[in-house]
């Protein structure tokens, strides 16, 4: 137990501190709050807030009064915040082997199947965008990565509760907002780097410094392993302790003779002193042999038994919204994917072709207050690798739905119109259901399992699976 003034001796204050936060959505009783200022506030905003919930303190770099706790004031708030989460929550991730995947596309995918792996080592959790996952509990995140203290918060927990492994989706945004500072990771993961967040990033280079940023926060034996087969891989030949993996390079783990079925791929896994031949797994798309990998390479380092290896990539499990099959009782295939950039779009668009004779019809858009430079690049390979095209409505925030639409149409070849726009969303899957005939393939693009829909400031819950799933026709 650690009380307020153990850590702060001047408040002569008995209070028990329970936690540390700098987010008053995540404030419980007990909890020290420091409010860090934003791109879009001050933070003292949230200062009421934060007291209602229960916090028993404010750290801060401001004169405030008239507050009912006590007030804390330092010179430099974000270096103060370093200080208490080591002091309070005592490095958590030397107790835990961590796993940091990072990239534009296969995040969540290449972090899932590693914790599936581990788990049948021992207990791993996982923390990315379809929540925190540990012992067959999951709960809501409100980002890919987590806000800084949240994420101390969770390792001091699953130390705690034994469990030995992490596997963490790390997004660039969570990178550039100091949301994994001070963490130490065993593994960090490069999956590839396509056109995405340059909004914020202006140009993809700044994007990969700022993804890079992770590779530097690695344990002493730590260990890179990268996509050989990603242009950005170059930029990795100067480090130590690189692993890389490809299909088509020659590298030190190597997927050969990759033969694709209807229900499964085969292929042999090619190391430096050895082969593992006809490994099979349960998936059918390029694109997930490379997720694959990664998972695969942890888990033999991590000293997984082989025999065991085989069974479990023949069991590989669905995960939510990652090119996942709405189970509708209709003569066509219904798909949902999280595909939201144009090299994720075209990558599920190519592997669908694969799956039918007859239309891919898609409904897709664009996030609003986002990236707009990929908006157009969108909008072309829907039209060009899809047969029909639904523009529709996707999260478009505090921007006009039709504007970003028309952005998503700008380098559309006019001469051959194969879409349609229909702003509401759930007008257009409920369009796309009546046209669709036998053996076509319906694809739902850009949310995924996310079970909310974000417009004029507002947050509805709203799920396309489930809508998918009710539909009449």
């Amino acid at each position: 137990m650690m009380l307020l003034k153990d850590i702060y001796p001047e408040t002569n204050c008995d209070i028990e501190v329970k936690g540390i936060q700098t987010d008053s959505r995540y404030i419980k009783e007990g909890d020290l709050f420091l409010p860090l200022t934003g791109k879009n506030f001050t933070g003292d905003e949230f200062l009421i807030d934060a007291i209602t919930k229960g916090a028993i303190g404010i750290v801060t770099n401001k004169m405030l009064t008239n507050l009912t706790v006590p007030i804390i004031i330092v010179d430099n708030l974000r270096k103060e915040l370093m200080r208490l989460v080591h002091l309070f929550y005592k490095y958590p991730y030397n107790e835990l082997t961590m796993i940091g995947v990072t990239g534009t596309d296969g995040k969540t995918s290449v972090s899932t199947l590693t914790s599936f792996l581990l788990n049948h080592i021992s207990r791993c959790a996982n923390i990315g965008t379809n929540g925190i996952i540990y012992d067959n509990e999951v709960v809501d995140n409100l980002f890919t990565t987590p806000i800084l203290t949240e994420n101390y918060r969770l390792l001091r927990k699953f130390s705690d509760s034994g469990i030995s492994y992490v596997a963490m989706e790390v997004s660039s945004q969570g990178i550039a907002n100091q949301r994994i500072e001070g963490i130490l990771y065993d593994y960090a993961v490069f999956t590839n780097l396509s056109h995405e967040h340059l909004d914020t990033h202006k140009t993809m280079y700044n994007y990969f410094l700022t993804k890079l940023k992770l590779f530097k926060q690695l344990k002493k034996q730590g260990v890179m392993i990268i996509n050989k087969d990603d242009y950005y891989a170059k930029f990795f030949e100067k480090y130590q302790n690189v692993i890389y993996y490809s299909l088509f390079l020659p590298s030190d783990y190597q997927a050969i003779h990759i033969r694709y079925y209807q229900n499964h791929t085969v292929f042999d896994l090619k190391a430096k002193d050895f082969i593992l031949e006809n490994l099979r797994v349960n998936r059918t798309e390029e694109y997930n042999i490379y997720n694959i990998l990664p998972a695969i390479i942890i888990a033999l380092k991590e000293g997984i038994d082989i025999n065991l290896l085989y069974e479990l990539l023949l069991d590989l499990p669905i995960i939510p919204g990652r090119l996942e099959k709405v189970p509708v009782r209709y003569p066509f295939d219904v798909y949902i994917d999280f595909a939201h950039t144009p090299n994720a779009l075209k990558n599920v668009l190519t592997a669908l072709r694969k799956k039918t004779k007859q239309k891919i019809i898609l409904v897709c858009g664009a996030a609003g207050n986002k990236d707009k430079t990929k908006r157009p690049l969108m909008g072309t390979i829907a039209t060009e690798y899809a047969d029909y095209t639904i523009f529709t409505s996707e999260d478009p925030r505090l921007e006009n739905p039709i504007d970003i639409i028309h952005d998503m149409k700008k380098m559309i070849d006019l001469e051959n119109p194969n879409y349609k726009m229909i702003v509401n969303r759930k007008d257009a899957l409920s369009y796309a259901f009546k046209i669709a005939k036998k053996d076509d393939i319906i694809l739902v693009t850009g949310k995924g399992r996310e079970n909310y829909f974000e417009e004029n400031n507002m947050i509805y819950t709203y799920s396309d699976f489930d809508y998918l799933l009710d539909i009449k026709i």
